[in-house]
């Protein structure tokens, strides 16, 4: 269950900083599918299959919000520094 939290972290935050578009419902529903035939495959019961997918969309999302959260904090450091100009050093 800790691999399912981990890579779903690591993909929310991927597609948090990538996609500017709203993203997270194609992307939990395609990978609730893929989850959930993988586990089913294996011989999980259902209520493992599940809480897991519950868990893959829960930190999906939580990736995604600190994915999106870092690009706006790294773009907005990036826009706060101003051209130097000639006007404010009194020349004139």
């Amino acid at each position: 269950m800790s691999t399912v939290a981990v890579f779903s972290l690591l993909i929310g935050s991927l597609l948090g900083g990538r996609f500017r578009i709203f993203i997270l419902p194609p992307a939990i529903v395609f990978g609730a599918a893929i989850l959930g035939s993988g586990l089913l495959w294996h011989g999980h019961d259902s209520a493992y299959v599940v809480a897991a997918i519950l868990v893959f969309a829960t930190v999906l999302q939580l990736g995604y919000f600190c994915g999106a959260a870092l690009v706006r904090a790294r773009t907005a450091a990036y826009r706060e520094k101003a051209a130097p100009s000639f006007d404010s050093r009194g020349f004139g």
